[in-house]
């Protein structure tokens, strides 16, 4: 899935017209989405074992 995509699913999602703040929400999101895939990524081809704290990890950081 691309940015476009995204946006995409995301405007189906939402009743009525979209805003600026939803957009910059959900290209916020998208970003994070990115950033966890591409660190996650990082880590397995480099065989490290992510930490609990980590961007991206599921572990509970509460």
């Amino acid at each position: 899935m691309n940015e476009t995509e995204y946006l995409q699913f995301c405007k189906k999602q939402v009743n009525g017209p979209l805003n600026e703040e939803d957009l910059v929400t959900m290209l916020t999101a998208w970003g994070a989405i990115n950033y966890s895939l591409g660190y996650k990524t990082a880590l397995t081809d480099n065989n490290i074992e992510p930490k609990d704290d980590a961007p991206g990890s599921t572990g509970s950081a509460i």
